[in-house]
């Protein structure tokens, strides 16, 4: 028998906090920019048997959900 690794795509949609003093006013633009300062990234962990099976992000006030189903688009024989 012969095996078929397919891959797939889906949508995530991440989150992080960035703090404002108090009175402060951001514009959108200023707000996207610290968040993109302050996101710790996207990670593979160890887990689930690989490193490749498991994401996270960094920090405990970042978050990481899957926003679609996952469209498999891709295929490769498996060795």
């Amino acid at each position: 028998m012969k095996k078929i690794r397919v891959f797939g795509h889906t949508t995530v949609t991440v989150s992080t906090v960035i703090t404002v003093r108090d009175g402060t006013e951001l514009s959108e633009k200023e707000i996207r920019r610290r968040a993109k300062q302050k996101f710790g990234g996207i990670h593979a962990y160890l887990g689930n048997g690989g490193d490749d099976k498991l994401i996270g992000v960094e920090d405990e006030n970042e978050t990481i959900a899957a926003d679609e189903a996952v469209v498999f688009d891709d295929y490769m024989k498996e060795e």
